[in-house]
């Protein structure tokens, strides 16, 4: 786990069997769980688990907290715990942002205090940074309550992530010598039939939430006296970019309050919820699929008849690499497609 960028799919890629793709920019690159199998020097089978932050760029908290969620119910339900939890940060980062700090109360919620020793909290990009800074930095991630200290004292490790494959294949054997399955705190909370907004993790998404709705309204309130001014003033253009700015934010209110409802779900809700939103992507990746295909076909009559028309090599390389491109976006699909069954898929 850990936000955008902090190198979660540079870390599965040392070990997973298939290839990982890694985001380069400041967008989210995993927005789904996916889960990687991996098999050890040993031949130990492993699997690695990548989640979305809670920073991600196109889904609100609620949405990722109710993926992390479903996916957490359902291996619980089949009696499959985690090996242990690898928190990744980067210390290049000069200190914890909001988005940053969100993410750790997220993860300290989702794990609760019995999560907590199988708990490794990685620290990444240690090439960005000078010696003197990332220690500096380091120590006021295991000094400071606020960030890891308390995690520490209740048994999470903090290791560097400094040494490429060599140190993540140090935290990998460290969590599998631990020997004991977890249990994560939301697992616990809803299988015993506590909703999502129960849920310690889902309390935080709440609290986030009451903040977005008074900042809301207090911005609505000003409008209103902002437009009973420029009406006052018959000033019609005011008015206008008033009334433009009302409906952006009420638009923003309504997402706000689709997302309080969305997470009043229990077990079995959920589950269903994300049944049915697994068939309309798979819907969706099909179709985007079927019209890659016809690109592709288009693609190969028109390359066959330059060819037998002996027109220009450049003309034929252009569609060619079309071609390529095409072909690469199909491979890329069909994977989609494997990782989004109609159904959660316990490995």
């Amino acid at each position: 786990m850990g936000m955008t960028g902090v190198g979660k799919s540079t870390f599965i890629n040392y070990f997973s069997d298939e290839p990982v793709p890694i985001g380069h920019t400041l967008e989210a690159c995993t927005g789904k769980v996916d889960i990687y199998p991996s098999t050890l020097p040993d031949k130990t089978k492993l699997f690695l688990v990548d989640t979305p932050g809670f920073d991600d760029t196109y889904r609100s908290d609620t949405d990722i907290l109710g993926e992390l969620a479903n996916w957490l119910n359902n291996s619980y339900a089949e009696k499959i715990r985690l090996t242990g939890i690898i928190y990744l940060h980067r210390i290049s980062d000069t200190r914890l942002r909001q988005t940053a700090m969100k993410n750790l109360k997220m993860f300290k919620a989702l794990c609760g205090e019995d999560g907590l020793p199988s708990v490794v909290l990685a620290t990444t990009l240690w090439t960005n940074v000078s010696p003197a800074d990332g220690v500096m930095r380091e120590t006021e991630l295991r000094e400071n309550p606020n960030m890891w200290k308390k995690m520490i004292e209740q048994g999470s490790r903090v290791w560097r992530q400094d040494k490429d494959d060599k140190s993540a294949w140090e935290i990998i054997q460290y969590l599998i010598s631990l020997k004991g399955p977890v249990t994560l705190k939301i697992q616990e909370e809803m299988s015993k039939g506590a909703t999502l907004d129960e849920t310690a993790a889902g309390q935080e998404v709440h609290t986030e939430l009451e903040k977005q709705r008074q900042i809301y309204e207090k911005r609505l309130e000003e409008l209103r006296e902002e437009m009973a001014s420029a009406i006052a003033k018959k000033d019609l253009e005011r008015q206008d970019e008033l009334a433009q700015f009302k409906a952006e934010i009420e638009l923003k209110q309504a997402q706000m309050l689709e997302n309080e409802r969305k997470l009043q779900v229990d077990r079995e809700e959920l589950r269903r919820q994300k049944e049915e939103e697994a068939w309309r992507e798979r819907e969706e990746l099909q179709e985007q699929l079927h019209q890659k295909n016809i690109l592709i076909a288009n693609a190969q009559r028109q390359l066959e008849q330059l060819k037998a028309d002996n027109m220009h090599a450049l003309d034929m390389q252009r569609i060619e690499l079309q071609l390529q491109q095409s072909r690469a976006d199909v491979a890329r699909l069909e994977r989609q497609l494997e990782r989004r069954p109609p159904y959660c898929v316990i490995l």
